[in-house]
């Protein structure tokens, strides 16, 4: 009987020693140059794997669905709603929530968050917590799983303000009403990233550089600020020039009539924002100069005229050449229109009527009988008018609420601003940073103390609503929850459907089916259940009707990185490797589209090539489940 035994077992070793071992995803990626999915047993050949072109010599990595998690949201503390971008003053104490795509396949995990800031990408690490916020997401079957980052400490204090926000929403015309004077409005955006960061902007090898008329980077670094008229000064035996920052209104401060201000006084006061002699008059009894550069007489002194804007940090703007001044009726630009003097865009010399926030705003004032320069249309020429009540001016320029409004210890300003360029996820393995997910389409705009909301909303009071006009601009109602129509490709109230359909009965919109998911082909419901613990997905093709992306199909998008990989004599040494990346495709104006495939780095020849901020210590992706 024992010898049956041994003569069996040893039978059995033969047999599994001839059998292929199957190896994990993890020694795959351990090992790259053993690439994933090559159909050649191992044997290399120059296919390159999934995705990789002949002669490709770099890695190409199948990464399973499971595990791709992608920031898509962010809940807006001061409306509880679902947003891109969203604006809280720098000292806020509340909390912070993230949202996404398989954000729950994070919850055994210690999760951290660096966001950088500016175009100096200053880090500030926070520590995330994994949850759920209670109610559903975008349908029914699914709950909303956040990263939340308490900022009860308030870690984003000390980040500096060093740039602006511009108001770019459209006002149909210069007799528009109700312009914007909430700085966490939507439409405001901070000017401070580079151009690689700023999602607004789509580049190509063609067409580089946001230098064109018409060409739109919302985010990209301009920087402007209001002066006043320009003057000489002996400064240690040198003729310096100088300007100040306006920290007057356009009224008559000293009480005597606008008309019978000092020059001293009028010297701290905004300059008028459109080129209006009446205006000009009414500060400095002399019409309106025609140029930049304009010399002006004033009580004995000499004064220069360069406009109402200084230009900071000419070299370093983002923004270039035409797509400074606006060109069409969309606002995307930095002055509305070029000054006289300032028509050559390649050396820019000042604008007019710029887009810094706010554009165009009102002052209350207790004190009746003051004279100010006003009117009753935002845009309009302003002329000399009297506050006959305590109360609210007519419309004036923005310059005078942020010259009110001017901390001169800290430079700051209602306008003043900073941004996520990015935010990634990051987890902590045997000492090393593994990231999670990364993204430059989710913005995080700072602002300056008091303005918006501190302590923001807690998990149970996010905006909810039973209707479309219950949410705020431009925004939708699903589930009783506001999403951004930048998340959400339809919304519910632009149709008519029959609502709360079954799988399989016949439909004529996603809103017909209780799973939002209506077969383009079939013209039935479909299932579409995306929870922790069943996925089913809608996985519609392109150019199908969307409520959101995760309703499209899953497309595996290449994805290229420099990687640092050590080196036996300690130089400077990287590979390019390439991954195929499981990623939704996008939801465009409530069509399905393929996902756009990231432009890939050169392969690296020499040391040089390894010494950019594009190169990684690992792959931007959570590896450590493969």
């Amino acid at each position: 009987m024992m010898k049956n035994v041994l003569v069996y077992l040893f039978t059995l070793s033969l047999l599994v020693s001839c059998m292929e071992q199957p190896r994990s995803v993890r020694d795959l990626v351990e090992n790259p140059s053993e690439e994933v999915g090559s159909g050649d047993n191992g044997s290399g050949g120059s296919s390159g794997g999934n995705n990789a072109t002949d002669g490709d010599n770099d890695v190409v990595t199948s990464i399973p669905e499971s595990t791709a998690v992608e920031i898509t949201q962010i809940i807006d503390p001061n409306t509880g709603s679902f947003k891109k971008k969203v604006s809280i003053p720098k000292d806020f104490r509340g909390k912070l929530h993230l949202t996404g795509l398989n954000i729950s396949s994070l919850k055994n995990r210690v999760v951290k968050g660096r966001f950088y800031f500016g175009r100096e990408r200053t880090p500030i690490v926070l520590d995330g917590v994994v949850g759920q916020v209670p109610g559903s997401g975008i349908t029914e079957f699914s709950t909303i799983n956040v990263i939340t980052f308490d900022l009860a400490d308030k870690k984003f204090n000390d980040i500096r303000l060093l740039y602006d926000l511009f108001d770019y929403n459209d006002y149909d015309n210069d007799t528009a009403e109700d312009i914007e004077s909430d700085a966490t409005n939507a439409g405001l955006y901070c000017r401070g990233l580079r151009l690689e960061d700023d999602p607004t902007f789509t580049s190509s090898i063609s067409h580089p550089y946001c230098n064109q008329a018409g060409d739109v980077c919302l985010y990209s670094y301009a920087k402007i600020k209001d002066q006043t008229l320009w003057y000489d000064e002996i400064v240690n035996a040198e003729t310096v020039s100088k300007t100040n920052t306006p920290v007057f209104e356009q009224i008559d401060i000293e009480g005597n009539l606008l008309a019978n201000e000092s020059l001293e006084t009028n010297l701290y006061k905004c300059l008028p924002d459109k080129k209006d002699s009446a205006m000009f008059q009414s500060l400095f009894g002399v019409n309106h100069p025609s140029a930049v550069g304009t010399a002006l007489a004033l009580g004995g002194g000499a004064y220069d005229y360069r406009g109402p804007y200084r230009i900071h940090n000419e070299d370093e703007w983002e923004i270039k050449g035409a797509a400074v001044y606006q060109s069409g009726t969309t606002p995307s630009a930095i002055f509305k229109a070029p000054l006289a003097g300032a028509a050559d865009f390649t050396n820019i010399a000042s604008g007019t009527q710029a887009y810094l926030f706010p554009r165009a705003g009102k002052i209350n004032y207790q004190t009746t009988g003051i004279q100010y320069l006003g009117s009753q249309e935002p845009f309009a020429n302003r002329s000399v008018q009297t506050l006959n009540a305590a109360g609210d001016t007519y419309y004036m320029d923005g310059c005078n609420i942020r010259a009110k409004n001017y901390n001169a210890t800290t430079g700051e300003t209602v306008s003043s601003c900073n941004v996520t360029g990015t935010i990634e996820l990051f987890t902590m393995e045997d000492g090393f940073e593994v990231q999670i997910a990364e993204t430059k389409e989710i913005k995080l705009q700072l602002l300056k103390t008091g303005l918006g909301a501190k302590d923001g909303y807690d998990f149970n009071s996010l905006k909810s609503c039973s209707a479309n006009r219950e949410c705020g601009s431009g925004e939708c109602c699903f589930n009783n929850r506001c999403f951004s129509r930048s998340i959400v490709g339809q919304c519910s109230d632009d149709f008519d459907p029959t609502g709360n359909l079954p799988t399989g009965n016949s439909c004529g919109s996603d809103f017909d089916c209780a799973s939002l998911c209506c077969d383009g082909t079939t013209n039935t419901c479909r299932d579409h259940i995306n929870n922790d613990f069943e996925q089913v997905l809608c996985s519609k093709v392109p150019n199908q009707s969307c409520v959101s992306k995760e309703f499209c199909r899953i497309e595996y998008v290449r994805q290229c990185y420099l990687i640092r990989v050590n080196d036996p004599n300690n130089a400077l040494s990287c590979e390019k490797r390439c991954y195929s990346v499981p990623t939704f495709g996008d939801c465009v104006n409530g069509l399905c589209k393929p996902p756009i495939t990231p432009q890939e780095p050169a392969t690296p020849t020499t040391p040089a090539d390894c010494s950019g901020e594009n190169v990684l210590d690992s792959p931007p992706f959570n590896l450590s489940d493969l």
